[in-house]
């Protein structure tokens, strides 16, 4: 991008850029809230801010606006599949996941996708079938969630609740635009996303995941294991021949005593790879005694890539085992398969 994204810059920054136009400084914090609070892409509908200024803004910056090109609604009535082209002409996938509660409030979840693809090469996801991805900005990030919301919006929904960034790409890959979209999304001027509802998923990239934890953020990590054999896991997820279990597991320790957070570990079955009674027997000795949730995933197909998930009585032998083992455990509901927007499908299709 050729001009400065506001979306991207925080209070601070915008404070800076006005005031060296000659600006006063009050007016960031009018321009996040436009930009963030009520996702206005207009300069001209920025109502408070003087007419030089809206000009001065339109021709000196931008603010991340994808297109909607298509949208997949899944039959459950409850998920919501975007793809957006950005302003480079890049695809990119974003998910909304919405949840009724009877007793408590409604919850509305953006998965957020932090790469146009992703290079880590996992044998069994639609995502690293494009392998040289850009990194999003942290305004395009925080765009995802404003397009879902609006949605969510139409659908009955106040806003978005929760935010996951699972979507294509390996988020620690782009660490600082990450880093910059949560503090952006936790913002009171902004979304006021809390900390405690955004999660992180990675495929276990050792030093950001001791990173993040310096943050000292209330933020998840949820970590792609879906196998506790080393060899096995380095010929699914290339990335483990650089970073072996045995080290994901002590970063996993560090970022729960740095941030108090308990780690999720999430185990996608695939059928006659990693669903048998001893994997099941093997991932209970690796987890025991650990401070940590086990996240078991109904495996999405991926045509291209030739994997199928388990059936549903070798799922539920793999759970019995693991739980008699004394691992606290859950099976993670299956949303979106019929619009390839789950687990690993992102980028399926389109």
């Amino acid at each position: 991008m050729d001009k400065p994204d506001l979306l991207s810059l925080d209070i601070p920054a915008l404070t800076a850029m006005l005031i060296e136009w000659g600006e006063p400084a009050y007016r960031g914090r009018q321009i996040f809230q436009w930009l963030q609070q009520k996702g206005v892409k207009d300069f001209s509908a920025m109502s408070n801010l003087p007419l030089s200024l809206q000009k001065k803004l339109a021709d000196q910056t931008q603010i991340s606006s994808p297109s909607i090109e298509q949208r997949y609604d899944a039959h459950d009535k409850e998920t919501v599949k975007l793809l957006l082209a950005l302003a480079d002409g890049v695809k990119i996938e974003t998910v909304l996941m919405l949840y009724k509660r009877e007793n408590s409030r409604d919850r509305a979840t953006c998965c957020v996708s932090t790469q146009s693809g992703c290079a880590m090469g996992c044998v069994f996801c639609a995502s690293g079938l494009f392998k040289h991805p850009r990194n999003l900005s942290a305004g395009e990030l925080v765009a995802q969630v404003q397009a879902t919301a609006t949605i969510g919006r139409e659908l009955g929904y106040k806003g978005i609740t929760n935010v996951v960034y699972m979507g294509m790409g390996e988020p620690l890959a782009n660490l600082a635009n990450l880093k910059q979209s949560i503090f952006l999304l936790n913002q009171e001027n902004g979304l006021n996303i809390g900390q405690r509802h955004i999660t992180v998923s990675t495929c276990g990239l050792v030093p950001q995941i001791y990173e993040m934890a310096d943050w000292g953020w209330q933020i998840s990590l949820a970590v792609s294991l879906h196998t506790a054999d080393q060899k096995k896991r380095e010929r699914l997820m290339p990335v483990a021949a650089r970073y072996c279990i045995k080290d994901i597991l002590k970063a996993c320790r560090y970022f729960r005593r740095q941030t108090g957070r308990r780690v999720t570990m999430e185990y996608a079955l695939f059928a006659g790879i990693n669903d048998s009674k001893q994997d099941a027997q093997q991932l209970a000795d690796l987890l025991c005694g650990e401070d940590i949730f086990l996240n078991i995933i109904l495996a999405n197909n991926v045509a291209k890539a030739g994997f199928c998930t388990s059936n549903s009585e070798i799922i539920r032998i793999f759970y019995d085992r693991i739980r008699r083992q004394g691992i606290e455990a859950a099976i993670r509901q299956r949303r979106g398969t019929d619009i390839n927007a789950a687990c690993g499908q992102l980028r399926g299709r389109s």
